[in-house]
């Protein structure tokens, strides 16, 4: 049997996930997105390893799958811990709040890392999900193992790719994205698309009616909710923007229809959680009859792709969980009884929003995974809660919804991208639980880098200031 877990791949899937977690940090403040490392750091993965002796599809796919858990945990982290510095509860990123940080960003990926356990029977083999990235990820592995033979078509595909972005984004040849806007009276019609080579290959991977069903969610918002709602947000426009077409149809998407698609992403994927409730509690069930082999010591009989981390023992680290999730609410909100009952919330709302975005990065791939309205959601739900329970004044309120969010954030981010590598897994015939305790291990090694990163990029950009980076 090939060898998963070793000595180098742990070496080199840790320094992947720091080296993925502060480039990623630094695109996502700058671009407001972020990007899938899967694919880069299996090739880095297989270009360093194939320096050894002995080296396998496996041993690369467990690299890959803990440099990716770093790659997401850094999406989870800046695009809520920066909001403590807008709204001045933070005057600046110190080695003060280095700890608080750290927890916050472990604590949250952990937790994502253990509901991604039971969504993987339910979305991986139940569901059988596309999960776009994981598919791609595990055809770089293959070829890599097989040789050029299909290694050439990626490398084609890739200069065709890196070409078209050298050409739009660097030399400005053409815009990679079509638009255009024009006002009619105190409305605006429009229309825009991007012509990415990424959005194009994602696209043919989930198939003809999932890329329907995306399109049509565009179009709505685009062609039907934008033109009709204008007119009611027409004066609330800043005035630099109000002759410029294209900038006010942008700061209307930015301002009110972002939210629309917010709240039909959250219900669609509720929806879709549970019109599988089947699924999941069948997910749940054989993974508590696996448990119940190896404990009866009839393991030999369990086929070891099948295997992961057993559900009590989820169920266990999850209540350990609540011990830092409580104790950093509790600098924060001060009251106990508040503090205890955000804690179970949060760890509730960490398994529903990883669930919506697990279901939603197996629809679209996780580079479209709606992650900020995950977010937004959150902080909406907390703060509403907040109010009710405790009536934080703005002090407190706006401070412990933004801790709040960040947890679930993490978890949300690291639930979507993680179940892409354990699709990849389950392509290459991985072992599920070895990959889980790879997705710890990068999800704790980028952890303890994240305030460094957002330290360093504070210094020389600076957040909220004229030579800020312009994250949303």
């Amino acid at each position: 049997m090939k060898n998963e877990i070793t000595l180098k791949a742990i070496i080199l899937g840790v320094l992947l996930s720091m080296l993925m977690a502060g480039a990623n940090a630094y695109i996502g403040l700058f671009a407001g997105m972020t990007v899938s490392a899967s694919i880069p750091a299996a090739v880095i993965s297989m270009g360093v390893l194939s320096l050894f002796k002995k080296s396998n599809i496996l041993e690369n796919n467990i690299v890959q799958t803990a440099a990716s858990a770093g790659e997401s945990l850094a999406a989870g982290v800046i695009f809520t811990i920066p909001a403590l510095i807008l709204m001045n509860y933070w005057g600046e990123f110190s080695f003060d709040q280095y700890w608080t940080i750290t927890c916050i960003a472990a604590t949250g990926g952990i937790v994502g890392v253990l509901f991604t356990i039971p969504l993987r029977r339910a979305l991986i083999i139940e569901e059988d999900l596309q999960f776009p990235e994981g598919i791609a990820t595990s055809e770089v592995l293959k070829s890599g193992e097989k040789g050029s033979s299909g290694l050439k078509y990626l490398v084609y595909a890739g200069i065709a790719g890196a070409l078209f972005k050298l050409g739009s984004e660097a030399m400005k040849l053409w815009s990679g994205i079509l638009s255009g806007a024009a006002r009619i009276g105190n409305s605006f019609a429009s229309f825009q698309i991007n012509l990415s080579p990424a959005l194009i290959s994602v696209g043919y991977i989930i198939g003809l009616n999932i890329s329907i069903l995306v399109f049509g969610g565009g179009a709505i918002g685009r062609w039907i909710f934008l033109p009709l709602l204008s007119s009611g947000y027409f004066d609330q426009i800043p005035t630099v923007l109000a002759n410029d077409a294209n900038a006010s149809v942008n700061w209307i998407h930015n301002h009110v229809i972002k939210y629309i698609g917010v709240g039909a992403m959250i219900v669609g994927g509720l929806w879709a959680l549970i019109n599988m409730r089947k699924s999941l509690t069948s997910g749940i069930r054989s993974g508590l009859e696996v448990y119940k082999k190896t404990k009866t010591g009839d393991s030999e009989t369990i086929d070891r792709k099948e295997m992961d981390i057993p559900l009590v023992w989820v169920g266990i680290a999850l209540l350990v969980s609540l011990i830092p999730i409580f104790a950093i609410y509790l600098t924060v909100v001060k009251s106990i009884f508040v503090t205890a009952f955000m804690a179970v919330i949060m760890l509730l709302a960490g398994f529903v929003f990883s669930a919506v975005a697990a279901y939603m990065a197996g629809l679209v791939g996780s580079s479209n995974n709606p992650i900020s309205g995950v977010t937004i959601a959150t902080v909406l739900s907390s703060s509403i809660l907040l109010f009710a329970l405790y009536n934080a004044g703005v002090n407190v309120g706006p401070a412990a919804a933004i801790f709040i969010g960040a947890v679930v954030c993490c978890a949300a981010a690291i639930g979507g991208d993680n179940l892409q590598d354990l699709k990849t897994g389950y392509i290459v015939g991985a072992t599920p639980w070895k990959q889980q305790i790879m997705q710890g291990i990068g999800v704790l090694a980028s952890s303890f880098v994240m305030m460094p990163v957002l330290w360093m990029l504070h210094q020389r950009y600076g957040i909220a200031s004229d030579n800020h980076l312009p994250i949303e």
